[in-house]
């Protein structure tokens, strides 16, 4: 029987795939069972290229893979191993051995609580925190990128379209709703990038609604005034809250928070506010109020 005590990899594993999980943009997700570990449940991500507009997806897998091994951190997905499919010496696909996240993304779940919602997002701010600190960016920060599992763990997902500080960047990669304006001006993507994407991603989930109707245009430095406050759509959300969610989406980028430690600081205090702890955080089939 092969070391099971070290990180699991392809070359120790006996694997056979259980089911599909997902497709996605140039992908697909299996649940996959590994025979050395006891029928260990991992996800595995193929990617295939079939022509030369498949070429973005494959580096955005090699992408996932460089940025899973720099973090280690209980909110973000574990990607284990990186195998490069070769054909006449060219890549005809990549495939991802990844931590199984067994739940569903925020998007999912219909209507979770107030509390709930705030145990979540400081959980993410945890997890971006020890990415910033790496020099990682995430740069799609969404919803649909952060899963709440069945036992009530958060973990953030999707790592493909990250940045590594250092690297060039020459096309804009994020998603309208919850993208920053100096992103799409000027395609920056950084630690107030992210921030101004987690303020768009906890609007959306505290009020119902979107921050950005689509790609902030050029030379917009007035939504803020725009933009309706979440305490007038949701009076239940304690005015702290509103604060942090209002100065992570300004739109000049320099009056956002300095960093998001700052912003879990934040949500540390709104959670004391309610009376709830990390301790408090239920599963994804229990999140719906």
């Amino acid at each position: 029987m092969s070391n099971v005590t070290t990180e699991p990899n392809f070359k120790d594993m006996q694997f056979r795939v259980a089911k599909q999980l997902g497709e996605g943009a140039g992908s697909v997700v299996f649940l996959i069972k590994d025979k050395t570990r006891g029928g260990k449940d991992f996800a595995l991500k193929v990617v295939k290229r079939q022509d030369a507009d498949d070429d973005v997806f494959i580096e955005q897998a090699k992408t996932e893979y460089e940025v899973g091994k720099k973090l280690k951190h209980p909110a973000i997905v574990r990607i284990y191993d990186c195998r490069i499919k070769k054909s006449w010496f060219k890549t005809s696909g990549v495939e991802l051995l990844m931590e199984f996240v067994d739940g569903r993304t925020l998007d999912e779940i219909e209507a979770p609580g107030m509390s709930q919602l705030v145990l979540i997002f400081t959980q993410v701010a945890s997890g971006l925190s020890t990415m910033h600190r790496r020099g990682v960016y995430h740069g799609d920060l969404k919803p649909g990128n952060i899963m709440l599992t069945k036992d009530g763990k958060v973990k953030l997902i999707d790592l493909g379209t990250a940045w590594i500080k250092g690297r060039d960047k020459n096309r804009i990669q994020g998603t309208p709703q919850y993208i920053a304006p100096e992103t799409v001006n000027e395609k920056i993507v950084d630690d107030r990038t992210d921030i101004y994407n987690f303020g768009a991603t906890m609007y959306r989930m505290f009020t119902g609604r979107y921050a950005n109707m689509g790609n902030p245009k050029p030379g917009d430095n007035t939504r803020s005034s725009k933009l309706a406050a979440p305490i007038q759509i949701n009076p239940k959300i304690p005015g702290t809250l509103n604060e942090t969610i209002l100065a992570c989406l300004e739109p000049n980028r320099d009056k956002r928070p300095a960093g998001i430690f700052e912003i879990k600081n934040q949500l540390d205090a709104v959670a004391k506010y309610l009376g709830v702890s990390e301790a408090d955080i239920q599963g994804s089939e229990g999140n719906e109020e």
